[in-house]
């Protein structure tokens, strides 16, 4: 279970660590890092918000493009406005914090550079004097790929350093985690026999050893938010 700063305990065969860029937090407290090779911390991002072009109706017909070549995102927003956010290349500087807690909420030259970089390919692009969007943490792992993975403390599992690449994953990382759970909860030794999971849509197996905490840094990474 759960001791909480109040003192107030929480009682429960199971535990999951879902906690996002407080999740290394959270481990260090569970004392489960040690044996890991694979952690996570909270990384600073900077996402622009702006308007679209005059003329074009990009709510409706904008789409989601992945640019690596000038190393943004974008997407359509609501009130026909563009979200613009950083692929992360070496050029753009990590700003890692220490918790999740305590970072630098205003924005700063990396919001010019990316609406910049998207006005390369968009040159009718306005950009506003005032700069508007999100600033927010990453839970980023050493390689940029999720745990999803039990631990060395008998009930506590992690779901995370999903490295802003796992957005969309949800639903399925949920259903796969409960598989997980089960199938060592049941008794089964998960690190020296990976659970293999059957995806309900696309009927195609998965190792879910892929993502476990105690692998080997994978070079083949995009090392970014691509994953």
């Amino acid at each position: 279970g759960v001791r909480l700063g109040d003192g107030e305990e929480i009682h429960a065969p199971v535990v999951v660590n879902v906690a996002g860029p407080g999740s290394s937090h959270i481990n260090d407290l569970a004392g489960v890092v040690d044996e890991m090779t694979i952690k996570t911390r909270p990384l600073r991002q900077e996402v622009a918000h702006v308007p679209a072009p005059t003329g074009f109706d990009f709510e409706r017909r904008g789409m989601i493009v992945s640019d690596s070549d000038i190393a943004i995102y974008v997407r359509p927003e609501h009130g026909n406005n563009i979200l613009i956010g950083s692929e992360d290349p070496s050029c753009d500087e990590h700003v890692w914090t220490e918790n999740d807690t305590n970072y630098e909420r205003e924005f700063t030259d990396q919001w010019d550079t990316q609406v910049l970089r998207y006005g390369q390919r968009v040159p009718s692009l306005g950009i506003p004097s005032q700069t508007r969007g999100v600033v927010d943490l990453y839970d980023a792992s050493t390689d940029w790929i999720p745990i999803y993975d039990k631990s060395s403390l008998q009930g506590f599992y992690m779901a995370c350093g999903t490295s802003g690449n796992q957005y969309k994953n949800a639903p399925i990382a949920g259903k796969m985690m409960a598989a997980l759970i089960d199938y060592c909860e049941a008794g089964t030794n998960h690190d020296k026999t990976p659970l293999t999971y059957r995806m309900p849509y696309t009927d195609r197996s998965i190792n879910v050893g892929f993502y476990s905490r105690k692998r080997l840094i994978n070079e083949e990474s995009s090392f970014s938010v691509v994953g």
